[in-house]
């Protein structure tokens, strides 16, 4: 499937949710044709894996 719009990639988040949140905030979508496709690295070294996690559920 691809989308109409833009695609954005985004991986090693490894557990940065406010860094993940400021990210998203950044993107300039139109969610109704673009695409984010998370790459993996979710979770470890950061100080909220379990927020990433909940966050992308």
């Amino acid at each position: 499937m691809v989308p109409a719009g833009k695609i954005f990639a985004i991986g090693d988040i490894h557990g940065c949710l406010d860094k993940l949140k400021t990210l998203l905030g950044l993107i300039q979508s139109d969610w109704d044709r673009d695409l984010i496709v998370f790459l993996g690295d979710y979770v470890d070294r950061g100080p909220d894996s379990r927020g990433v996690i909940e966050l992308l559920l």
